[in-house]
């Protein structure tokens, strides 16, 4: 987190606490009466809103819980959103993933994946399949590690130590290879997310350009920014199609918002 703007320390923390007793009441309340249980959600999604905006808050369990929030009021891009956004701070948290991975199952738009996609997450599926978080813990223990055993080896030589050196050297580039193409890769393309319940994909920055598919888009697709022109963006989609997006309509992973 970074420090407080314009809540002190104690508004921030009672800021919480209001909105984690807000969801737990509109959970009890989702049966008998729905209305009263949206009108708690929503007290406890600007609760959380308040803590970031003027609080200057951003951690894994607050995006967490803002997660959380927007699921149970029915708003699938906004959940996605956040939850991306917790991934960020705390990528190995098995809840998250896995509340993620359910909503993602309610989107509306589905996505083939391109042949040459398949064919990279089959070769690379470690780049792939496996968190950035968990690649960097390997990365750390196979850098040490080949430094480790290059050092003894200097007092000590065997069949096995120098195994063990190419091992740990080769499993090391691999994986500072992966995260330094991932760290660029969100740099230059940052990840981005439909928030609108449909939103239009054109062929131009601009209401005036024809539409680039026959269905629009809808909440909870993903995408990654080709160019960002303010109020608009090209997107480039998980079956590597590409469109303008309002901006209007979106939002991106990497924002404090």
């Amino acid at each position: 987190s970074t420090g407080a703007a314009a809540m002190e320390r104690g508004e921030v923390e009672t800021a919480f606490s209001e909105a984690i007793q807000a969801f737990e009441a509109g959970n009890g309340l989702v049966a008998r009466d729905p209305a009263a249980a949206q009108a708690e959600y929503e007290k406890a999604t600007l609760r959380l809103e308040q803590i970031i905006r003027e609080g200057g808050v951003q951690n894994g369990k607050l995006y967490y819980n803002l997660g959380n929030v927007w699921f149970q009021r029915g708003d699938i891009g906004r959940a996605i959103l956040n939850y991306l956004r917790a991934e960020q701070y705390m990528p190995n948290n098995i809840n998250l993933q896995q509340n993620l991975a359910f909503v993602r199952q309610q989107r509306k738009d589905a996505f083939e994946q391109t042949e040459k996609r398949k064919v990279l997450t089959t070769l690379f599926f470690w780049h792939y399949d496996i968190p950035s978080g968990i690649r960097l813990r390997i990365f750390t223990f196979a850098f040490l590690g080949f430094w480790g055993f290059a050092a003894t080896r200097l007092f000590w030589k065997s069949a096995a130590l120098n195994g063990a050196i190419a091992v740990s050297g080769v499993l090391a580039a691999l994986l500072f290879v992966s995260l330094s193409v991932e760290a660029r890769s969100h740099r230059t393309h940052p990840a981005g997310v439909v928030i609108a319940q449909e939103s239009i994909g054109r062929k131009g920055d601009g209401e005036t350009y024809q539409p680039s598919f026959s269905e629009s888009l809808h909440a909870g697709t993903e995408f990654t920014v080709i160019e960002d022109r303010g109020d608009w963006v090209q997107a480039s989609l998980p079956d590597e199609r590409t469109c303008w997006l309002s901006r209007r309509d979106v939002a991106l992973v990497g924002e404090k918002s």
